[in-house]
């Protein structure tokens, strides 16, 4: 029974890296990744200091949901090395961040909808792809990207600084839970609402 299982699940996911290597799978998701590319360029103003609201990851989300997981993260590494060779602000580590965290919001998100996605569940969906990009960012920030950027930009004081006018925050843990916290909850709803019918839209198109 269990070697019967083993093979359907083989069977499957042998179809799915046929499916991500098709001539019209590598030319979308390359076409998917120059968009995601563009759209990183265009930053609202920001948040606090380097947090930024911008559509990038959506091209990653379409291309998730239409051949995999692995499709999102290839768009978001194509999108952020590129970006982060031509036009980076921050010695890569903004780079490094938005990878990290924008695949723990795609990858979540397209596992779900593979399986629930005829129960038609996108609050489901997208609300545990919220709460793993809030989790895995309050890790990364506290752990790597904070602290680099207090190497980058002269110490921690200087980083905090940039977030003053946020009351309650003191230290690199108020940062990120008072700061960047509810920006990344804000940012995946927002991510949700647009990449969901975003998708419902063009997948009959892909």
């Amino acid at each position: 029974m269990n070697q019967t299982i083993q093979n359907i699940k083989g069977k499957k996911d042998q179809r799915t890296y046929q499916k991500l290597f098709t001539t019209k799978a590598m030319v979308t998701i390359s076409l998917l990744s120059a968009l995601s590319y563009v759209l990183m360029l265009l930053e609202s103003p920001p948040f606090i200091g380097f947090l930024r609201l911008e559509l990038s990851d959506i091209p990653a989300i379409i291309g998730a949901f239409h051949f995999g997981p692995m499709a999102g993260i290839v768009i978001e590494l194509i999108k952020n090395v590129i970006k982060a060779i031509t036009a980076t602000k921050t010695a890569g580590i903004g780079e490094l961040a938005n990878f990290i965290i924008s695949i723990a919001y795609v990858v979540p998100a397209a596992f779900l909808y593979s399986k629930l996605k005829k129960k038609h569940h996108p609050f489901l969906v997208f609300g545990v792809a919220t709460i793993a990009m809030t989790a895995v960012g309050f890790i990364m920030n506290y752990l790597v990207t904070i602290p680099l950027y207090a190497n980058l930009y002269g110490g921690m004081e200087n980083v905090i600084a940039v977030a003053k006018g946020i009351p309650g925050i003191k230290d690199k843990f108020t940062l990120i839970l008072y700061g960047i916290t509810p920006f990344n909850i804000v940012k995946g709803i927002f991510l949700g609402f647009v990449g969901h019918y975003t998708y419902r839209m063009l997948k009959n198109r892909l």
